[in-house]
Order: C-alpha cells, then structure tokens, then sequence
C-alpha cells in the first residue's frame, strides 16, 4: 500500500513498484486514510510519506501496529525530511526503514524486501513468544493441580502425573483444562 499526499510523487512510487513486481492494493492520500486502508486490507508492506494532511506518516504508523501483535504490518518512511527527532520517532514507532527523497529503484525495492524480511522474523517471534506464553500458563496450573493430587492422595509426582494424564486422555480434554478444573475444584473443598 502506499501513502503519499502528492499524487504525482505517488503514481511514480506505484510505477517504480509495479515495475519491480509489487502489486500495490491501495494508494492513501493522508495519514487517517492509511490508518483505515490498512485496517482494512492488512497489506503485506506500507510505504509512507512522513509528512502529510491530517495525521502524520510516523503516527499513522504507530496507529496501524498498535493493536497488532503476531501480525504487524512493516512500513518504510520516504520522506524529503532528515532530522533526528522523526528518525527517533518512527524508530519508536516500529518503523521497519526510513528512506529520504528523491527515491531510486535500486534504493526502493532493497529497503522494501529488508522490512518486508524482519516483520515476517518479528511476528514469527511474536508468534513464538505466544506459544511460549501459553505453555508456560499451562505448566503453572498443571504444577498446582499435580501438588493437589499430591497432597490429597499422598502420592509422589510422577504418580499425580500419571494420573493427570490418564484422566485427561479418559474425559478427552486438555492437560491445562482437566488441571484448572482440580484447583478449581480444590477451592470450594475443606
């Protein structure tokens, strides 16, 4: 997707794109149209103007990864405007490149395989990072109820294991489920 105000400057961007083998879904004319295009069409990449109507490039940006979390859209900035502040700021937004005007070919289509690269490795992490979350969530309950078996039926903890894992398989539910229910269950029992 692109994002310019200048249609003249954004018609080049989609030429020198589609000559280079992108497809370009959409083409926004300010920041708050972005922040809704990208809403929703969940483009593969954005390239950005900084400075334009209504909403600015860094904070449209901001706005259209805020909510993400495994899925984050990689924007690269292209602007005429070099100053640190707006490099920190989009650095701080998640901006994935920052390219300054005038743009060549060979300047555009490395930059934009670079973010579209290192957002696929980030929300593989991110992805990754879930998972492990969740296994750790799990464990933490499956912990508890083992200690509950453990204490109710003075057994060892390869034996509550066991039979965690026996009655899971026997009512056909989860590990994590089966243990939610015992300390559940444990909770209103004397």
């Amino acid at each position: 997707m692109l994002v310019e105000d200048d249609l003249a400057v954004a018609k080049g961007f989609q030429v020198i794109l589609e000559e280079a083998g992108y497809n370009v879904v959409a083409v926004a004319h300010d920041g708050v149209e972005a922040v809704e295009q990208a809403a929703k069409l969940s483009p593969d990449l954005i390239l950005m103007d900084i400075k334009m109507p209504r909403l600015d490039g860094i904070e449209a940006a901001r706005q259209i990864n805020r909510d993400r979390v495994k899925d984050m859209i990689p924007v690269v900035l292209v602007t005429a405007f070099t100053e640190q502040h707006l490099v920190a700021r989009a650095r701080e937004c998640g901006v994935l490149g920052y390219l300054v005007k005038p743009v060549q070919l060979d300047d555009l289509v490395p930059a934009v395989e670079m973010a579209y690269n290192v957002a696929g490795k980030l929300n593989a992490l991110e992805g990754a990072l879930e998972n492990l979350s969740r296994e750790l969530e799990s464990r933490k309950y499956i912990e508890r109820a083992k200690g509950i078996l453990m204490r109710r039926l003075s057994v060892g903890e390869e034996e509550a294991m066991a039979l965690l894992q026996k009655e899971a398989r026997r009512q056909r539910m989860k590990l994590r489920d089966l243990a939610k229910a015992i300390i559940s269950s444990d909770s209103v029992m004397p």
